[in-house]
C-alpha cells in the first residue's frame, strides 16, 4: 500500500509520489523567537517529526528544514519590555527553542535564521518587481495580488471575496489595493535592526522569508510544506504567490500539510490570548516521550484538546511501553539456551506480531493516522506482557517482540531514551541498586534490603524474588 497524504491544496488524499524518487524535501514553518514555545507549537513540530520518521522508516531520504524567525515586531516589543536589544532576545529564545527541540527528539537538517538570508530575500523581491508582480511605494514594496491569477487557491477564497483587514496590513494609503501584502517594509517607525536595499533602509516582510529560505536550501520545487492550520491564510497563501510568481515551477509545493490547533478549555491556545501552556514548563514535570505520546494520540489534522486527563493517559501508555521493553530485555538477558524449535503457540504469536505491525503501517500509510498506529503498538505491548506472564518464553519470539516494539516506538517518537542509545542507563542503575540490596540480604541486613526495595518500588519499578534470582519490570 502506498502512502496517502491529505493535500490541503486539493482538499483530498493523494498517493505520495515525491518529486525525486526516494528523496523527500520538507519545509516546516518555525518559531518567531520572542517567547517560549507553547504546546500548540510543540504539537505541530512533533507531528511533522513523526511524519519525517515514518518516511525514513519507509526508506526515504528525508531533508527537513525548520526556519527561525528572528526579525519581527514581536521580538522588538519584547526587547523594549526587557530593556535588551532585539538581537539578544532573538538569540535567547532561539537557544531555548532549539533546546526544547532536542529534548523532544525533533530534528532537522537545517534551522535557518531569517537574518542570515536577507540578501536572498532582496533578490526575490527584485525578481518579483522585474516580473511585474510587485511595486514600490514610499520605500515599501508590495505584492500585487491581482496580478497573480491563482491567489486564494490554498485557502479556497476568491480574490473579490477577500477582506482588506489582513493581519499584516500596513501603510494602507501607500498600497494600490488594501489586499496587497508587504514584501519589503521601510524603516519608518521600526524599532529593530534594519538593512539597506534598493528601495531604502528597512526589513523584509514576514512571508518572504520562508519563500527565500526554502528556495535557497531546498530548491524551486519541494515535496511537503507544513505548519499549523492557522498559517493557511495569509502566510502560506502569500508564500505560494511569491514563489510561483518568481519561479516557473508550478506547483511550487506538491503537498501542503497542516496540523490542527491545540485548544485549552475549548478555546484556541494562543500567546495573544494569554492561555498557553509552555512546552518547557510541561517538560519540567513530564518526560519528553509522554508529551509525544499525548500528541500522537490525536490525528495531526484534528484539534487536540489539551487536558491533564489526556496527559495522564499518555503517561500510562508510555509507561506500559517502557515497562515491557525493560521486561523483555531482562527476560532475554536471563536466558542462556536458545530453543531450537518453535511451538505452534510461538508461531501464532509471530503471526499476530506480523499482522499488528502490518496494521500499524496501514494506519500510518493512511495520512499518518497515529492514533490507530499507537493502538496497534499498545496491542503488541499487551500481547508481549501476556506472553511474558505465561512463563512459556521462547527466546526468538521475545527478541522479535523487543525488536518490533523498539522499531515502532521509534517511529512514533515514544521509544524511551534509555533504549535509544542502545545501552539502557536506567537498566544499569536499577541493576546496580538491586546488587546492593542482594549484598545487604546476604549480610543479614534485612532492614536495609527492605528499605532499598521500598525506594525502588516507589519509583514505579516492580521487584520479584524468584528461584532464578531477582527480576524487575
Amino acid at each position: 500500500m502506498s502512502i496517502k497524504i491529505y493535500n490541503s491544496l486539493t482538499n483530498k488524499k493523494e498517493d505520495f509520489k515525491p518529486v525525486e524518487e526516494g528523496k523527500v524535501k520538507m519545509y516546516i514553518c518555525g518559531q518567531t523567537v520572542y517567547d517560549n514555545m507553547h504546546i500548540g507549537h510543540g504539537r505541530t513540530y512533533i507531528s511533522f517529526d513523526t511524519i519525517r520518521r515514518y518516511l525514513q522508516y519507509k526508506g526515504y531520504d528525508v531533508e527537513t528544514v525548520i526556519n527561525i524567525t528572528d526579525v519581527n515586531d514581536k521580538i522588538d516589543d519584547r526587547a523594549e519590555e526587557e530593556g535588551k536589544s532585539s538581537e539578544e532576545i532573538a538569540e535567547k529564545y532561539t537557544r531555548i527553542n532549539l533546546e526544547d527541540f532536542a529534548s523532544l527528539g525533533i530534528t532537522a537538517e537545517a534551522y535557518p535564521k531569517a537574518s542570515d538570508y536577507i540578501e536572498e530575500m532582496k533578490e526575490m523581491v527584485e525578481k518579483l518587481i522585474d516580473r511585474g508582480f510587485a511595486y514600490q511605494s514610499d520605500g515599501n514594496v508590495f505584492f500585487d495580488v491581482k496580478k497573480f491569477e491563482d491567489y486564494g487557491k490554498l485557502s479556497n477564497q476568491k480574490l473579490e471575496d477577500l477582506k482588506s483587514d489582513r493581519d499584516d496590513i500596513m501603510d494602507l494609503e501607500s498600497k494600490k489595493d488594501p489586499r496587497d501584502f508587504v514584501l519589503w517594509r521601510s524603516r519608518k517607525d521600526y524599532k529593530g535592526p534594519t538593512w539597506e536595499s534598493p528601495w531604502g533602509e528597512g526589513v523584509p516582510g514576514w512571508h518572504i522569508e520562508c519563500s527565500a529560505m526554502s528556495s535557497k536550501i531546498l530548491g524551486e520545487k519541494i515535496d511537503i510544506h507544513g505548519g499549523g492550520v492557522d498559517l493557511v491564510f495569509p502566510h502560506h497563501e502569500d508564500e505560494i504567490a511569491q514563489c510561483e510568481a518568481c519561479n516557473d515551477e508550478k506547483p511550487w509545493v506538491k503537498y501542503w500539510m497542516h496540523s490542527g490547533l491545540v485548544r485549552l478549555e475549548d478555546e484556541k491556545m494562543s500567546k495573544s490570548l494569554g492561555n498557553f501552556v509552555s512546552t518547557r514548563d510541561l517538560l519540567k514535570d513530564h518526560r519528553p516521550e509522554v508529551l509525544r505520546t499525548m500528541v500522537v494520540s490525536t490525528h495531526y489534522r484534528k484539534p487536540l484538546n489539551y487536558s491533564e486527563k489526556l496527559l495522564d493517559q499518555a503517561e500510562k501508555n508510555f509507561k506500559s511501553i517502557e515497562n515491557v521493553l525493560n521486561s523483555l530485555e531482562a527476560e532475554i538477558n536471563s536466558k542462556d539456551i536458545i530453543p531450537e524449535k518453535l511451538t505452534d503457540k510461538d508461531n501464532e504469536l509471530r503471526e499476530e506480531l506480523f499482522e499488528r505491525k502490518k496494521s500499524f503501517e496501514e494506519a500510518m500509510d493512511n495520512d499518518f493516522n497515529t492514533p490507530e498506529a499507537l493502538k496497534e503498538l499498545l496491542g503488541i505491548v499487551k500481547s508481549a506482557n501476556k506472553h511474558l506472564k505465561s512463563g512459556e518464553t521462547n527466546l526468538n519470539v521475545l527478541k522479535r517482540f523487543l525488536s518490533v516494539v523498539e522499531e515502532l516506538s521509534w517511529v512514533l517518537g515514544v521509544l524511551p531514551y534509555s533504549q535509544k542509545s542502545g545501552v539502557s542507563s536506567d537498566k544499569y542503575l536499577v541493576e546496580k541498586i538491586l546488587e546492593l540490596r542482594q549484598d545487604a540480604r546476604e549480610e543479614g541486613d534485612y532492614e536495609l534490603a527492605d528499605r532499598i526495595r521500598e525506594i525502588v518500588e516507589e519509583s514505579g519499578i516492580k521487584i520479584e524474588d524468584t528461584d532464578e534470582g531477582v527480576k524487575w519490570s
